[in-house]
């Protein structure tokens, strides 16, 4: 913390000494033009000294200045306080300023044998200075709020960011909260139907179950890859197998370079519980296909059944599975606009279901 302040403070420096240098360079052009220009002999670095150690002089106070806007802002309800404050201590700038410059231009030109330097009638000096002093002192002031106001801006705005980020954050987290349970009492019936049919499966039902619940717990329930989202589904796949049996065909078709991409997690099973939950009910058998590729900046992953597929409209849909609504608000929610969530009957009887999502690679 200690060496980036020192950085920062470094930075001001150089930034107060630069601005010192181009000051007092742009007005000894001035005063040089203007001499030239009313055909009067004028030696450069004479108006190069006067002026630079004017700019620097006035440059070195900045940071006083800067302090007393720190420490007594002008807000409203100390306007009548503070403002004679400021004029006072301008005023005292004004003559710290004459005084510091006047003898630096002394000491310079006893040092460089240009004689005695002459600055004229010093009270009239005083005025005049302290003048141009408030000057600079107000407009450092306006500079300084349009700064700060800027960075108060830039601070609101990523405070919004920030806070949205954390609402996206709590809605994920809900929306997940509500797949798990819904899964988890479906799972759950499902067990205990088999239990007394067959104990054997239901041993292993309940295995895979816990370990299924043991990731899901782990995940923060963000974003993984889409192997690892392969890996929770398959967990859940066993689970159905052990209860099905040779009633449920599952095909998984991955392209190698789509499983690094990510996906959000428990992004596929409540599509793939649709399919095996209307299959079932109305087939003696049960058939899903899984397939995932990139297709240019997209990872499309298509999930195919041979169920009766979908009669109704999407927005009636949505509005009857809890699995289908919150895939779609998740979708909404981490992509904005820049996916696709769809599905269509195919020829003759079964459902597509079509994820197209941006690519999001794995870091190595």
């Amino acid at each position: 913390m200690k060496n980036i302040l020192s950085i920062s403070r470094l930075k001001f420096s150089l930034l107060l000494f630069a601005g010192g240098t181009i000051s007092g360079t742009l007005n000894t052009l001035v005063v040089v033009s203007t001499a030239l220009a009313n055909n009067e002999k004028v030696h450069f670095f004479h108006p190069l000294l006067w002026e630079l150690t004017g700019s620097y002089s006035f440059t070195l106070l900045i940071p006083v200045m800067i302090i007393l806007f720190k420490k007594l802002p002008l807000k409203k309800g100390f306007l009548f306080e503070r403002i004679p404050v400021y004029i006072l201590v301008s005023f005292a700038m004004g003559f710290i300023h004459t005084n510091v410059m006047y003898y630096l231009r002394i000491l310079l030109y006893e040092l460089l044998n240009w004689g005695v330097y002459d600055y004229g009638y010093m009270p009239y000096r005083y005025v005049m200075e302290t003048l141009k002093l408030c000057l600079g002192f107000w407009t450092v002031y306006v500079i300084y709020i349009l700064i700060m106001t800027s960075k108060e801006r830039q601070q609101e705005k990523l405070r919004a960011v920030k806070l949205e980020e954390e609402l996206i954050k709590t809605r994920l987290e809900f929306l997940k909260s509500q797949i798990n349970p819904h899964f988890l009492f479906n799972t759950l019936n499902m067990i205990s139907s088999t239990m007394y049919e067959n104990v054997e499966n239901a041993d292993k039902m309940i295995a895979n179950l816990s370990d299924l619940l043991r990731i899901s717990l782990k995940s923060s329930g963000g974003m993984h890859t889409l192997k690892e989202e392969m890996d929770l589904l398959n967990l859940y796949l066993e689970i159905m197998r052990a209860r099905f049996g040779d009633k449920l065909s599952i095909n998984i078709n991955l392209k190698d370079d789509a499983k690094r991409f990510f996906v959000p997690s428990f992004l596929l099973q409540p599509v793939v519980e649709n399919s095996i939950k209307y299959g079932m009910e109305n087939l003696s058998g049960t058939e899903i296909e899984i397939s995932a590729r990139r297709f240019e900046d997209k990872l499309c992953i298509n999930i195919s059944d041979n169920g009766p597929g979908i009669n109704i409209e999407p927005e009636e849909v949505l509005k009857r599975g809890v699995g289908l609504s919150n895939t779609q608000e998740r979708l909404e929610r981490l992509y904005g606009n820049r996916f696709e969530f769809n599905w269509e009957n195919l020829p003759g009887k079964g459902l597509i279901v079509k994820f197209c999502l941006p690519v999001k690679e794995e870091k190595k």
